[in-house]
Formats: structure tokens, sequence, C-alpha cells
């Protein structure tokens, strides 16, 4: 059942809870998802179902209420699926299926905002930018990057119901971004979502370059009004390295200006190679940061030291950035099904535990399971058990690679 269905606005959480009861007792909590929603984004909220125990025509009842957030990133009606529900037996083997009732939201545009840009609807939003180095301070070359970090704070809304910002730059200077990361808080079951962007700014060549400020609209809840927070943007001057090599005044000979302007000409054919590798070294470094192998490498890191919540936000990148073929045929791996439901649990039910062992086998099963994947991806069947439930942290929403 939604917590409201009019009356929405576009980037506004929208609370979707869902109760799965047994008669007389429950075996073991089950699993539950909610697929993809078109014209919005579905994330799991709560960190673990809540018990709840009814009565129903004289015979008493018990189970759990899972509860998601559904963000509508358009306006309209937007259809929301059935909930997915697999029951599970004693051991934790799958012993059956069940399914909810698709919802229905009713989206409008918050008066006064584009939203067809990253809108978020909370009570309060704020965001700070950062530079590395400063601006004002650095003594830029061709081939120097800028590193702007930009954080953003939404009570109510957790990292991942935030839409990416639109960074843009000037012609001359590209734009590397790292996946964004995710430090959400949990209070008394509220959530405030906190996220942190990172985006290098390199400048192929020398001149003077206005980098433009970045526009985080909001709509109040609380107060029913448009606002927003600009970060403001900054001029930089790149600078192409002097060459000094001034002749001396009439020598009898000509030999030493020979000799100091094939030295200068040594010096300026190794600068430019030196700036021509030192660019070509940033470009590959920013391009494998943003790769799969970059994010499963990291995953690979992180799983054996057997935290959940860091294993999770790995799982997640990687599988975000696998095409969907791969991504298709690696979770419809059972061993790999197996230990990611495992992970699940742990964050998100009860029942569930993870270990450093159990991430060591995740890192095997990894590697093997992309590499089977990889060589027949044509083949690699449909995933038969839910996917996990995506979260931004241990305590927060889910991150959307792995729906």
């Amino acid at each position: 059942m939604l917590d409201q269905t009019g009356g929405i606005v576009v980037g506004q959480p929208v609370h979707l809870r869902v109760d799965v009861l047994f008669p007389g007792s429950m075996p073991r909590p089950p699993r539950v998802r909610v697929g993809d929603a078109p014209g919005a984004q579905v994330l799991r909220f709560e960190t673990q179902g809540v018990t709840l125990s009814a009565d129903i025509g004289g015979q008493p009842y018990v189970g759990q209420q899972f509860e998601f957030v559904v963000f509508p990133r358009r306006q309209g009606s937007i259809d929301i699926p059935p909930a997915e529900v697999t029951l599970l037996d004693a051991a934790g083997n799958a012993a059956g299926t069940a399914r909810g009732d698709a919802q229905r939201i009713t989206v409008t545009a918050p008066p006064g905002i584009d939203a067809s840009g990253p809108v978020i609807a909370a009570d309060e939003v704020d965001a700070t930018q950062r530079w590395e180095p400063n601006p004002e301070q650095a003594r830029l070359k061709p081939g120097g990057a800028l590193v702007r970090i930009v954080r953003r704070t939404a009570e109510g809304v957790p990292a991942m119901g935030m839409a990416d910002l639109a960074f843009t730059a000037p012609e001359g200077v590209r734009i590397y971004r790292d996946p964004p990361r995710s430090e959400d808080r949990m209070n008394r079951g509220v959530v405030t979502g906190s996220r942190i962007d990172r985006v290098t700014y390199v400048f192929e060549k020398a001149g003077s370059y206005d980098l433009p400020a970045v526009v985080q609209p909001w709509w109040d809840l609380d107060g029913a009004q448009a606002r927003m927070v600009t970060l403001a943007g900054t001029h930089v001057a790149v600078t192409q390295p002097g060459v000094a090599a001034g002749p001396r005044s009439a020598p009898a000979r000509l030999w030493p200006y020979g000799l100091g302007t094939g030295i200068v000409v040594c010096l300026v054919l190794i600068w430019f190679g030196r700036r021509g590798r030192s660019r070509r070294w940033q470009e590959r470094r920013a391009a494998y940061q943003a790769s799969e192998a970059a994010a499963r490498a990291a995953l690979c890191r992180v799983a054996p030291g057997g935290d959940a919540s860091l294993t999770y936000r790995a799982l997640s990148t990687w599988l975000g950035r696998l095409p969907v073929p791969v991504r298709s045929a690696v979770r419809a791996d059972a061993r790999f099904a197996a230990l990611a439901g495992d992970l699940e649990r742990s964050l998100f039910g009860e029942g569930g535990g993870w270990s450093d062992d159990r991430g060591r086998d995740l890192r095997r099963v990894v590697k093997e399971a992309y590499r089977a994947a990889r060589q027949a991806p044509e083949r690699a069947p449909p995933a038969a058990l839910p996917p996990l439930n995506p979260t931004g942290s241990a305590a927060g929403a889910a991150q959307n690679g792995l729906t």
C-alpha cells in the first residue's frame, strides 16, 4: 500500500509498504522485491522488515512489513508493478512465490521548477562544494586537472534518490566523473541522505576558462515552494610553460648560439613528450576508474574483509557497470544468487549472516561467474531469484545496478 497516491510532485519520496502474513507461524522471513517502474525509481528503504501480527477471520497471522520508496522522475500517471515475494522454508530454501497488487500514482511538476532536471522534494536540502587544488592559487599547465567535489544532503531522501547533477565545461576541457558515493544516516527511522559527486576537469590546452555554476533545484514540501541551491563556478587560467632562449650580443663565434638553441629545442621536445604522456596517463586513469574492471577489482578487495555494507556498495557499483546480457548471466549463476541472498539478508532481513569467509567465497564466485558470462552472455538465462534490494549504505537506500 502507498502512503499517498495524489498530490505528489516530481522527486517526492512516496512510501510503499508491503505486508506479508502467514497463518499461524512464519518459518523464515521472505524475500520481497518491487520491479522497475517506468518513470520512477524504486528503492528499498528500511534495513529490515517490521514484524506484524493480525487476526483475520478469527485466525492469528504473523509476518513482516517491508518498506520501499518510490521517487517519480516525470509527471503524469506512473504504474508501480506488483511486489514479488519469494517464500522460504525453515532451511532458507525457496518454497513458493506470491504477488501483491499493482499500484498507480499521479505526479505533477513542482511549480516554478524545471522537472526535466535533477529535482529533489524534501523538507530540507543543502549542497556544498570544494575544489582541489584551490583555483585561485593553482598554476595549471596544459594537461593539468582540477577536481570539484560536491556534497548534497536531504532529509527523508536517501543518496540514491538524488538524480545526477549536470556538470558541463567549455571546449578544450574534458570532464571525468567518479561513481557517486553515499553516506546516508538513519535516526529513528528517518534517513538523511548524503551524496558526494567527484568531477575532474582536465585542461587540454592553454587558455582562459570559465567553469559553470551547478544548480540544485528542490521543492520545499513543508513550505510548498520552489527553492534552489547554487554552487558557484570558477575561472581558470591555463598557461603555456615559458621558454627562455635569448641570443648573445654579436658573438665572434656562432657555435655557442647554435648549441644553446639545440638545447632549448631538446628541452621543448622533452616537455611536449612529457605533457602528452601526462595527459594520456590522466585520461587512461580516469577511464579506468569509471570502468567495470576497476569496480570488479574494488569488489574483490573489499569482499574478503567481511564488511557487509562496504561489500554491498562495491557489488552495486560493479553490477551497474556490466552490460545487460553479462549482468543477467551473472545474476543467474546459482552460486552468486545464494551469496547475494545471504548478503541481502544480513543487511535487510533476519537470519542472515555475513563473514570474511563468505566474502572470500563471493570474490571467487564473482571472478568465475563473470568469466563464464563473458564467454556466453547470449545463453545466460533470466535471473531465477529476485535481485538484491538496492541500498546506498547499510542503513539507507539501495543502488540501481542491483535491480
